[in-house]
């Protein structure tokens, strides 16, 4: 079986891409980049198990108080772990 790691950048009218939730499989991992990190505060249950966040995104952003505990902050050098990790990457936004 093909992992994927999906990577998103924006959110769609403020929920995750519909694509995305569709296409995604139990191994499957999420990196939230860019704005797509207010998904981590709006509405949780729409996230997959496998959760990331870019940690440079949340604290531009102002988030890092209000952060939820549950999902993993990573550097870049963290990113880059996670594409030599899963097969295939997929951009999103």
């Amino acid at each position: 079986m093909t992992t994927t790691l999906h990577i998103v950048h924006k959110l769609e009218r403020g929920r995750l891409p519909g694509a995305l939730r569709r296409s995604f499989a139990s191994d499957d991992s999420l990196l939230l980049t860019g704005d797509a990190v207010y998904a981590a505060l709006s509405d949780r249950r729409e996230l997959p198990g496998h959760c990331h966040a870019l940690g440079d995104a949340v604290r531009a952003r102002g988030l890092l108080p209000q952060w939820p505990p549950e999902i993993p902050l990573i550097d870049h050098g963290g990113f880059v772990e996670l594409c030599v990790r899963y097969d295939k990457s997929l951009s999103w936004g």
